[in-house]
């Protein structure tokens, strides 16, 4: 019976960790999205870039980092 206890002890804390992982993770993901927006932002509004390139930065940088993360 202790046995069972102390495995099931293992287990939760096991999921806890990976549950946390899983978490940075995303969170490094909308912290790289918003940085790469805020440059991009900053660029617009100081006239070095029009509407449509700054769409068009955002979509090449989004699908680099997709990329980047599926490697």
């Amino acid at each position: 019976m202790r046995i069972l206890s102390k495995i099931r002890i293992i287990l939760a804390f096991a999921l806890l960790i990976l549950g946390m992982m899983t978490l940075q993770a995303k969170d490094n993901e909308a912290t790289a999205k918003y940085m790469i927006y805020l440059d991009i932002r900053a660029e617009l509004e100081a006239g070095d870039l029009t509407l449509e390139e700054a769409q068009k930065k955002w979509q090449k940088a989004i699908t680099k980092l997709r990329k980047e993360e599926g490697k």
